[in-house]
């Protein structure tokens, strides 16, 4: 049996430029452990991130992804090919890693802003994902209320997806506070409901909002 090749430090250290990005945008990061990638979901979802080869070793030109959890098991996984976000066909970006001496190779013609974007959509997704029933039972998910329905549709209809306290505030007088409505935001936050501030309504909320 081969043994399993690893990427070098210096690679894993490359690579934490994409996952340092990514995690400025989706909650829940927990670090780089060994060689993978972690975020903690909504739901109890764990979220494991790879790099990976496709054409020889010592030449990672993939991030693999998968989410998982104690009820459904691997439920979801994706792969990232920095082939698909190269602005050349022919000169597709890796990380060259010989001997454990790494280095981008092809940087130029790589589009990482696309990748990163696209990674963060996919976690994003998979906080709606966690609230399907075969994933996480509805109990791991707060009921909305008819107010709190209300907040988050206007949210929506009214201010583009974001959760701006001020401008909600402004609509609901007498119907909430602001102290509640900002702890509102905070607890909502905390589930993976809204984003981290300035602060959005997640794929989540929206599947909430579908299922109430």
């Amino acid at each position: 049996m081969t043994a399993p090749f690893y990427p070098s430090f210096q690679s894993l250290h490359l690579a934490d430029q994409i996952f340092g990005e990514v995690a400025d945008r989706v909650m829940g990061y927990v670090g780089r452990i060994g060689a993978g990638w972690y975020w903690m979901l909504s739901g109890g979802n764990l979220v494991t991130f790879r790099l990976d080869y496709t054409v020889t070793e010592q030449r990672w030109d993939v991030i693999r992804g998968q989410a998982s959890n104690p009820r459904a098991g691997m439920f979801s996984a994706a792969d990232f090919p920095f082939a698909a976000y190269a602005t050349s066909p022919t000169s597709p970006p890796y990380i060259h890693d010989l001997d454990g001496l790494a280095e981008w190779a092809n940087r130029l013609y790589f589009n990482m802003g696309h990748l990163i974007a696209e990674m963060a959509r996919w976690l994003q997704t998979l906080h709606a994902v966690a609230i399907a029933p075969h994933v996480a039972p509805p109990a791991a998910f707060p009921y909305l209320d008819t107010l709190e329905r209300d907040l988050a549709h206007y949210a929506l209809e009214h201010l583009d997806g974001r959760f701006d306290l001020a401008r909600l505030s402004g609509a609901f007088a007498g119907r909430i506070s602001r102290q509640r409505l900002s702890r509102l935001a905070q607890e909502w936050e905390a589930l993976g409901l809204l984003t981290p501030r300035p602060r959005r309504i997640t794929y989540a909320l929206r599947s909430l909002l579908e299922g109430t």
